[in-house]
């Protein structure tokens, strides 16, 4: 999808998370400001070439702050579902989304790219053996 032809679906959502009540007013970023700017910065580092660099780097913001969250990260930015945060992530960060080929859950892919990212050592990986969806994690949703 390129900037020029997305959706209304997208821009609602790209409003839902970058407004007032997005996730960054919801989630203490500055307890965790360096795992915040570490998320934000590898997700800009895969833009899609040509979008707005002011929405996508408020979209990178609003996704660092609900990965700071507690559950999967479409709940935690309050999209509707999964497929939601995917076209989403697809329309800002197109490299980065096309690298999740087991379609694992994203919040997890994050952390687990952010580990390998710069040498980030410091992350706070979702725990998955306390997850009530640990056997989800590479489920179809369909």
């Amino acid at each position: 999808m390129t900037p020029c032809n997305r959706s209304s679906a997208v821009d609602a959502a790209i409003a839902l998370i970058t407004g007032p009540s997005g996730p960054e007013s919801r989630f203490a970023t500055a307890e965790r400001q360096a795992e915040f700017d570490a998320i934000r910065m590898m997700l800009l580092a895969e833009a899609t070439p040509g979008f707005d660099p002011v929405v996508t780097d408020a979209v990178a913001r609003a996704v660092a702050a609900g990965c700071l969250g507690e559950q999967h990260l479409w709940r935690d930015l309050e999209l509707a579902n999964r497929q939601e945060l995917r076209i989403l992530l697809e329309t800002c960060f197109e490299p980065f989304a096309h690298d999740n080929i087991m379609d694992m859950r994203w919040k997890k892919f994050i952390y687990r790219r952010l580990c390998r990212w710069g040498g980030f050592n410091t992350c706070k990986a979702p725990s998955c053996s306390a997850c009530s969806s640990y056997s989800e994690c590479f489920a179809d949703e369909g």
